[in-house]
């Protein structure tokens, strides 16, 4: 016969309590001395609850400190944005002489070609590199 268990409001309490502070449900469950289908079945408002008044919490001081000023609030407004506003940084890579990196390239491609040739003794290549016209 399955162990009865009561909902008790001491161990709702720590529950909503241990969820802020974003105990896993492993843990919380050692620490109340239930089970997990125990700690889902009695007290699941408690871990929702717990998990957003400390997400509530901890946005509501991020928000604070990035409308403040200094450099604590450049760092927080940055993360905000990314989070919250979908920016994003991006990165660019301009390269203004193809011709000059082309050239590069297949002087690279011929250190290596020769390379292998002499670590393997011969003349033949063992592979090739095809050029496409742009």
């Amino acid at each position: 016969m399955p162990k009865l268990v009561n909902r008790e409001e001491s161990v709702a309490e720590m529950v909503k309590s241990l969820s802020g502070l974003g105990i896993t449900h492993e843990q919380m469950c050692a620490i109340v001395k239930i089970s997990r289908p125990t700690l889902y079945k009695y007290y699941q408002e408690e871990l929702q609850e717990g998990k957003a008044n400390a997400n509530a919490q901890v946005a509501r001081n991020l928000f604070r400190i990035a409308t403040g000023s200094g450099r604590e609030a450049v760092t927080a407004s940055i993360f905000w944005l990314k989070t919250q506003a979908k920016w994003k940084e991006t990165e660019v890579i301009e390269i203004n002489n193809v011709a000059e990196q082309d050239e590069q390239f297949r002087k690279l491609i011929s250190h290596v070609r020769q390379s292998k040739l002499s670590e393997k003794g011969g003349d033949e290549p063992t592979y090739r590199v095809v050029q496409q016209s742009p």
